[in-house]
């Protein structure tokens, strides 16, 4: 599926993680598991780290 809307700036996948809370994502981005993962990520990127966007979202309950 695809957005109807042109705001897709270039990027063509993504994916979310979801955190019970700020410390569960601070603990995991400290993990050996996030820069095994993150290596893999950046490598298989057109353009490295230009080809990657990263933003977290907090969703209020």
């Amino acid at each position: 599926m695809s957005s109807p809307e042109p705001f897709a700036r270039g990027f063509t996948h993504g994916f979310t993680i979801d955190f019970s809370d700020a410390a569960a994502r601070d603990a995991y981005l400290v993990h050996e598991a996030h820069s095994r993962a993150g290596a893999r990520l950046v490598a298989a990127l057109e353009g490295g780290t230009d080809g990657l966007m990263v933003f977290d979202l907090e969703i209020g309950a």
